[in-house]
């Protein structure tokens, strides 16, 4: 009977794959397209969560969970290797969506009285109270965050959320919190507050949050409407096919899917992921749920919104609490933490890389022990050497293949990188601040945030001596992360990277490796507060103090104007967009390029695509260090020289006739420098209100 119904199943996801293929070609109707697309999702998240196997497929919402993780992983990494191989298509697509299914399960899993309720029926009508209020005040937040969107420039979405956020905010966390006092287990829990945490850029930006999303929007589209990308790039490729098949199955827009996919994603599969390593630790309440909300008060603001960075490192994340739940003693498939490290190889190998030998080293010590015989020990000892030199020796290849790429050369200014690390490591270090307003008592959490996930991680690597030895690999595993960040940090340089942007590749192996450190922050995190609270055992005062380093948590993930943090960054604009359609309208087919800030690059981008190069450069100064007219930009914008000879400097590169300057009113020195552009261009423009500049130089 079950073989029955599972082949049923499979088959109708094959009905609904043909369904959505027909609405593609030819109906194309987007309430159709999503219903479908919907229904496929129920489906075969429900036959692939089945082999996720029994630990942590532990009722519906983990099946349906796990499905997910494995769905999108396989997605992933099956259409990035269909896009490498020249088969990239939408009838490829239809291919891949139709087979997934059937290696899915449709076997049982059985419901364990981990994931019940706790606390009698004493508890019910309190645990109901709360939780209506836990959800009606984050969708109240959730409300006032949209109310706040903004299409003007600014350079950190609080300068338009109202205060009220914030109060609504932390008491959301207090309902939280309070609920697991009271007897909440279930991993769904968590998922309001990690999405409230996570929503803020997508609701406050329409148009986008900075100017990465915006580029990868356009190689999205552009491979969703052609089939291609050229050249094709070494990496991202892993979130592209993902965003694209998602789009093409639901009849969604690229922007949306993009926008919201990270977000969603870490909103739905951490809280779950890390259900995982509580249940093994076997805590009691309040300490499973309390310890999930760990992860948002150390901030994570890689998952706010999507780029191949951050989905590499959702991905690394969720495979290190895989390995550490197997550490644990969970039995899971031997696979699942492969495919999760395979699709962080392919959204971005600045992460899959280190993750793969991580996974090696995994799979050799806890899956095979002596599996090689007498050699066991020296693979292992080779494949950790291997791990920690992958990225740097990734980065000489790709000096040596592809020059105009991320390219490094080794530095002999030692003692100079060794000072920037030890002004690294002073920033982190706590601090006294003047307390004078809320920002100061902010940064006494904020500043020191690395310094205390060190402190927790050491104290679990100490208590798992006992308790858990296994889970000390994750200690392994941020040594030989923070080991290729030391090799980037104090022997190399990027000459493509300006020089306050030489940190810029070796910080995102920082991140991993703090990530590695996650579970044992976990059980240190517990072990203290185990600790403290023999001297303080009030309840409503451990609510209080975790509402309050949730709701800074909160603050800190996203850019910040105060007076301990300037971000510097401008969002792109209707008035970026309305300067690039000037300039593409009055240039007509005359061959140009712009100088111009990220903004309008972007906005750029995100108009016209990839649409013009000239002498092998895109014609606006994207800031990817192998475009020259970003520095000729720099030039002309930063040192106060839009004179005619300046600009003349990108004629000549692009071998162009015409050259247009766009200047924000937001930039230093604006009055000065369209002063001067003014008495020196051939013509100029003013666009929305005043908002920007436009002058054109001919030469």
């Amino acid at each position: 009977m079950l073989q029955c119904k599972g082949m049923a199943l499979k088959m109708l996801t094959t009905l609904v794959v043909l369904l959505a293929s027909l609405n593609a070609w030819g109906w194309q109707n987007d309430l159709a397209g999503l219903t479908l697309g919907l229904i496929y999702l129920a489906l075969t998240l429900y036959l692939l969560g089945g082999r996720a196997g029994g630990f942590l497929a532990t009722g519906v919402w983990g099946r349906y969970v796990w499905g997910l993780i494995i769905t999108l992983g396989a997605v992933s990494i099956i259409v990035t290797g269909l896009f490498y191989l020249n088969f990239y298509s939408l009838a490829s697509l239809a291919g891949v969506l139709i087979i997934l299914p059937w290696f899915g399960s449709h076997k049982v899993t059985i419901q364990t009285p981990a994931e019940t309720e706790a606390g009698g029926l004493e508890n019910l009508w309190l645990r109901m109270s709360l939780g209506l209020t836990y959800l009606v005040l984050a969708a109240l937040t959730l409300y006032l965050l949209s109310q706040a969107q903004t299409v003007e420039a600014i350079r950190t979405p609080w300068q338009v959320v109202p205060g009220l956020v914030f109060l609504l905010y932390g008491l959301t966390c207090a309902c939280y919190l309070t609920l697991s006092l009271f007897g909440a287990r279930h991993p769904a829990w968590p998922v309001p507050l990690y999405l409230l945490t996570f929503s803020l850029a997508g609701l406050v930006y329409p148009l986008g949050f900075g100017f990465d999303p915006l580029i990868h929007q356009a190689s999205e589209k552009l491979l969703l409407a052609s089939g291609t990308i050229s050249p094709k790039p070494l990496y991202y490729v892993g979130q592209y096919s993902l965003v694209t098949t998602i789009a093409w199955l639901g009849r969604l827009s690229v922007a949306m899917v993009d926008t919201w996919l990270a977000p969603l994603l870490a909103s739905l599969v951490l809280p779950t992921a890390l259900w995982a390593i509580t249940r093994r630790l076997k805590l009691a309440r309040p300490w499973p749920l309390w310890l999930i909300a760990l992860p948002l008060a150390l901030t994570l603001p890689a998952f706010t919104y999507t780029t191949p960075q951050g989905l590499a490192n959702l991905w690394a994340l969720t495979t290190i609490i895989l390995l550490a739940t197997r550490f644990l003693g969970a039995s899971l498939p031997v696979w699942l933490p492969w495919l999760g490290t395979l699709a962080a190889l392919v959204a971005h190998p600045l992460t899959g890389l280190p993750m793969l030998g991580v996974t090696m080293l995994w799979w050799l010590i806890k899956e095979r022990p002596g599996v090689l015989g007498l050699r066991h020990q020296l693979i292992t000892r080779l494949v950790a050497l291997a791990t920690a030199l992958a990225v740097p020796a990734a980065f000489m290849a790709m000096s040596w293949f592809k020059p105009g790429g991320p390219n490094l050369t080794w530095t002999h200014d030692f003692m100079g990188a060794l000072g920037r690390l030890g002004q690294d490591m002073l920033a982190a270090l706590p601090f006294l601040p003047r307390l004078i307003d809320l920002s100061d008592a902010v940064y006494l959490w904020g500043r020191p945030l690395t310094l205390i996930l060190l402190i927790l991680a050491t104290v679990g690597w100490w208590r798992s001596k006992r308790h858990h030895p296994g889970l000390r690999f994750m200690a392994l595993a941020f040594a030989l992360s923070a080991s290729s960040y030391l090799m980037l940090r104090l022997g190399a340089s990027f000459p493509n990277l300006e020089p306050n942007e030489q940190g810029f590749y070796s910080l995102r192996l920082w991140e991993l490796a703090l990530l590695c450190l996650l579970p044992l922050a976990m059980v240190g995190a517990y072990e203290l507060a185990q600790l403290i609270k023999t001297k303080l055992n009030s309840p409503l005062l451990w609510v209080a103090f975790g509402s309050l380093i949730l709701t800074a948590g909160f603050y800190l993930t996203y850019p910040r104007v105060d007076i301990w943090h300037k971000n510097a960054a401008y969002n792109t604009t209707p008035a970026d967009i309305e300067a690039v359609q000037l300039i593409n309208k009055t240039a007509g087919e005359v061959p140009y390029v712009v100088l111009s800030n990220q903004a309008v690059a972007a906005a750029a981008v995100h108009e016209y695509g990839f649409s013009q190069y000239y002498q092998g450069h895109f014609y606006y100064p994207l800031p990817t260090g192998a475009n020259p007219l970003y520095q000729v930009y720099l030039a002309v914008a930063e040192q106060g020289l839009p004179t005619r000879e300046a600009v003349a400097r990108a004629a000549q590169i692009s071998d162009v006739p015409q050259v247009y300057l766009a200047l924000n009113r937001y930039w230093a020195n604006f009055d000065q420098l369209t002063a001067t552009a003014r008495k020196q261009a051939d013509e100029s423009w003013t666009v929305a209100s005043g908002r920007l500049q436009v002058f054109r130089y001919d030469f």
